[in-house]
């Protein structure tokens, strides 16, 4: 009688600590960018230089500059994208490593950003493409992701890595870029918030040519 009692209350321990673990793991969750940087190989060409950002406000970042993909986005371009947890420890641990041609990995995870990009250059997305270069001027900074899974909460850093694979599958790296920011459970907007969203947006808008 006692071996039964001691299962059933260990089943309870692991399934409350399981209930807690996905309640750090699921969503939905607001992504807020932090900053970005060059990574220590950064490659011959910028993403975006400078790379620095400017805030407009507490959730709203502007960006003026040149945005380069430095190579053709073709099926010989490929992104590598590297996403790490801050641990305790105050290490980065990996918890997302993927690599896929450009125009995939954009159509999957990335429309919402590129658009956004290609709108303030006054330009129609689409994937092949020559090398795409545009210079910019207060871009509000667009870090929506699609199709993104449930990841931990908590301080971020994603590193992306534009890769031109050549002849003979000979590996060079085009650019890299690395930013940072926090995952946390999202904070419905109430319909006063929503509003003030709105006219920061339309305030936004209007300093963008």
């Amino acid at each position: 009688m006692i071996a039964p009692i001691r299962i059933l209350i260990i089943l309870c321990f692991v399934i409350t600590g399981g209930s807690a673990l996905w309640e750090e793991i699921a969503g939905p969750y607001d992504i807020r960018f932090s900053y970005g940087s060059n990574c220590d190989k950064r490659g011959k060409f910028n993403l975006f230089e400078p790379i620095k950002a400017r805030k407009l406000n507490r959730t709203h970042f502007v960006y003026s500059g040149i945005f380069d993909t430095g190579a053709p986005m073709d099926d010989n371009l490929k992104v590598r994208l590297v996403a790490s947890n801050k641990g305790t420890n105050g290490r980065y641990n990996n918890v997302v490593d993927i690599e896929m041609k450009a125009c995939e990995l954009v159509r999957k995870f990335g429309m919402e950003i590129i658009t956004s990009v290609f709108d303030h250059c006054n330009q129609t997305f689409y994937c092949p493409r020559e090398r795409f270069t545009c210079v910019m001027k207060n871009w509000t900074v667009n870090y929506n992701f699609n199709n993104v899974p449930a990841l931990p909460y908590g301080e971020y850093r994603v590193e992306g890595s534009f890769i031109k694979i050549h002849q003979y599958n000979r590996r060079e790296l085009i650019s890299c870029t690395r930013y940072y920011g926090f995952i946390t459970p999202k904070i419905p907007k109430s319909p006063k918030k929503t509003q003030q969203s709105d006219r920061m947006t339309d305030v936004s808008s209007l300093i963008t040519p």
